[in-house]
């Protein structure tokens, strides 16, 4: 595989793993960090009535998003380290001649990369909602019960970790163009905040249509954060419609209307749920 010329700072590895640093921050900055501002705080008076739960997040959540969110920042960016490393000694599949293997490779492999992480995302979520798991390291991410953008990385260190293996696949497999890894990382990120943004500016009726209901929505994650035992996909409904883990977007808006939204958080379910719920 041709490799990317560096920048010779690059060659020192504590100026390699502050560039993850800086990367890793500014990904969050730009992406939660916005969307949080526009939402939450200083944006139109008309994006209050897309809000899913009508209770607006307390300080003390904010406090805890954000504590977790960079703490989830330093794991991401020793495992983008991780796979510098790798590349820098040769032993990633990464190129970046894109007329190596074509346009169509280029865009089948950003596809591939999806439906991978889509399908390790789904297990590895059904995981920790094991009781030990959801107990002990997944309770961080669910005390968001009314998430918001900045919960997006909001993870318990080790989950953090879990979920980050999923580059070292990806970077080994089968060869994967720089771009196309760029491309899928924000990809990631903006579903990510989606997921977590506590507004659907989607209709409803986009979202219950073909192929609209096959998508995970905002209302489909939210719903999630507060049932806690459905909806565990991250782009997609399908392993959800498999393994009937799906609440039904239409059975959810009768219960948490979009519009209107609903006067408190609903609360987790007492019980951790296990790979049995469903």
């Amino acid at each position: 595989m041709d490799k990317l010329h560096l920048p010779a700072p690059l060659d020192h590895w504590w100026w390699a793993i502050l560039l993850m640093l800086v990367f890793n921050t500014a990904r969050y900055i730009l992406v939660p960090l916005i969307a949080y501002l526009i939402c939450y705080h200083s944006g139109p008076a008309w994006v209050k009535k897309f809000k899913i739960q009508a209770a607006m997040p307390g300080k003390k959540q904010m406090r805890h998003e954000l504590l977790f969110s960079f703490s989830s920042i330093l794991i991401f960016s020793v495992i983008l380290f991780a796979a510098y490393l790798l590349y820098s000694n040769g032993h990633t599949t990464i190129y970046t001649d894109i007329h190596q293997y074509g346009y169509g490779y280029f865009f089948l492999t950003l596809v591939l990369m999806i439906i991978l992480h889509d399908t390790y995302f789904y297990w590895v979520h059904r995981f920790l909602h094991t009781r030990w798991c959801f107990k002990k390291i997944h309770w961080v991410h669910h005390r968001s019960s009314n998430p918001t953008p900045l919960a997006a990385n909001s993870f318990h260190p080790l989950e953090a970790l879990v979920l980050g293996l999923i580059v070292f696949p990806l970077i080994t497999i089968w060869p994967v163009h720089i771009l196309a890894l760029l491309l899928f990382n924000s990809i990631v990120v903006i579903t990510n905040v989606v997921g977590h943004l506590g507004f659907e500016f989607l209709p409803s009726r986009l979202r219950t249509s073909s192929p609209g209901k096959y998508i995970s929505s905002s209302t489909h994650h939210n719903h999630h954060h507060q049932k806690s035992n459905k909806n565990f996909g991250l782009y997609f409904t399908f392993w959800d419609t498999l393994m009937k883990t799906l609440q039904a977007d239409r059975a959810a808006q009768k219960r948490y209307p979009g519009k209107q939204g609903i006067a408190t958080s609903t609360m987790m379910d007492k019980r951790s749920p296990s790979m049995k719920s469903g």
